[in-house]
């Protein structure tokens, strides 16, 4: 599988866990009750008998839908347009026809499956415990090339995430993600048992500060997996590839099972260096383009506070006009991260760790400008569209467009988009300029329409 870099989760989702930890399930419905820091919550999910309740791979698209969605922007909408090729490359999966096949029956599970949470959903601004009620995906619609309604090269898919969903991730409720790890692993069933071992790390109140160390009932935890047997001995062999594998692969530096019979206990001993960094830090890294693997090494080698430090003064210098940024954000953070002592404080503190400062403060609001890195000036839209493969430029394009166009343009509109970008038989650059001049005129419906006449010239 192709490896992707880390993104993140939503956790209710991960601590909940929605997605049964085996790789077939062949029954409609589970309904779990537990007990959670003096809390009685209940889980509940029904599937179609068609799809039985969504398990094994269902877990790589629910975290790539995720990601997908805080990638876009996390509209408000919880809306989300992407091509099926591109959706599966998130998913780490190939693009064959086999995997077409699947993406689709997973999409129609997590559609059509209801799930119900009593007492146990976060709503973590405000502090509260809800109920919720939802469809993982609520809305769904897709393009096809039959009547079948087969996925292809071309399909395109819409669809709207849950409303409960989408708020927790909007709030920031969320936790870092290895899915380059995740995605490495070997069997459905480990990654979605990763997937369910790092959302049970953090504590739902305070999530701050993972543990590096978690002990569960053994019949407990089959609850949490959505394992179906209440047998020692079955759940003791549904874990025992997945554990054997996450302690090789050092996420686990050890498994204990404990106890006799339904008594049985299961401690798990984390890998220190698998803590992953806070949700904040990691996403405001990726802001500035900083690859996770170049922001774990700074978190290790300069601390949180020092590197938010250091963002916090990057922002004010290039507000304020004195860095002009001229290669990438990432190059001119990562400068100002280890010279710190180039650059001015333009009236901020100087950072409390790190390598040693003496810079001066700012007198004058373009002093020292001329002798810095010069950070950088913006990419023109035709930059960003530089060097790119006909499928690279049509996913950006769409995924452009759908920003302000998701309500105007449909799945077959923008299927034709899509098509239409990849046979080279529009300029895309020239298209989304004048996209974003109508939503600036206020022209969006003149715009959408002569695009759809476009297109139906073809």
């Amino acid at each position: 599988m192709t490896a992707k870099p880390s993104r993140f989760d939503e956790l209710n989702l991960s601590r909940l866990n929605l997605i049964s930890a085996v790789d077939q399930a062949d029954t409609n419905e589970w309904d779990v009750t537990f007990e959670s820091q003096g809390r009685v919550v209940r889980v509940k999910c029904e599937a179609l008998p068609k799809y039985a309740v969504p398990h094994g791979l269902d877990s790589d698209v629910t975290a790539a839908l995720i990601n997908l969605y805080m990638e876009v922007g996390e509209p408000e909408d919880g809306r989300f347009t992407v091509s099926a090729t591109t959706l599966l490359k998130l998913c780490g999966w190939h693009n064959t026809g086999k995997y077409h096949a699947i993406l689709r029956t997973c999409l129609e599970r997590l559609h059509t499956s209801s799930y119900s949470v009593s007492g146990g959903w976060r709503d973590h601004p405000k502090g509260r415990w809800t109920h919720a009620k939802f469809h993982f995906i609520e809305s769904l619609d897709f393009s096809s090339g039959d009547r079948t309604g087969a996925f292809d090269e071309r399909t395109m898919i819409s669809g709207r995430l849950a409303d409960a969903i989408v708020a927790s991730i909007r709030s920031g409720y969320v936790k870092p993600l290895d899915t380059e790890f995740m995605l490495s692993l070997s069997r459905p069933r480990t990654r979605a048992l990763y997937r369910i071992l790092d959302g049970a790390r953090f504590d739902p109140q305070n999530p701050e500060q993972p543990l590096d160390a978690l002990e569960v009932s053994l019949i407990g935890w089959a609850d949490q997996c959505k394992i179906p047997s209440t047998i020692p001995g079955n759940i003791r062999r549904a874990l025992s590839s997945p554990h054997d594998e996450l302690v090789k692969r050092g996420y686990l530096r050890s498994v204990t099972l404990t106890g006799r019979g339904k008594e049985q206990m299961i401690r798990y001993e984390f890998v220190r260096e698998f803590t992953p960094m806070d949700a904040v830090l990691a996403r405001r890294f990726r802001g500035y383009g900083v690859a996770d693997g170049v922001a774990r090494k700074l978190v290790r080698e300069h601390g949180r506070t020092f590197l938010i430090e250091c963002m916090d003064r990057f922002d004010l210098l290039v507000r304020d006009a004195v860095l002009v940024v001229k290669k990438s954000k990432a190059a001119a953070l990562m400068h100002l991260i280890t010279h710190p002592d180039e650059y001015p404080f333009a009236g901020t503190q100087k950072p409390t760790g790190g390598p040693a400062v003496s810079a001066p403060a700012l007198t004058s609001p373009r002093a020292k400008a001329g002798r810095m890195e010069p950070l950088l000036a913006m990419p023109s839209l035709a930059d960003e569209f530089q060097g790119l493969t006909p499928e690279q430029m049509a996913d950006k394009a769409v995924s452009r467009l759908g920003f302000h166009y998701r309500r105007l343009l449909d799945i077959a509109d923008l299927d034709l988009f899509r098509q239409a970008v990849i046979d080279g038989e529009l300029d895309v650059v020239a298209l989304l300029e004048d996209s974003v001049t109508a939503v600036a005129k206020m022209k969006k419906d003149e715009f959408a329409r002569e695009l759809k006449w476009r297109l139906g010239q073809r």
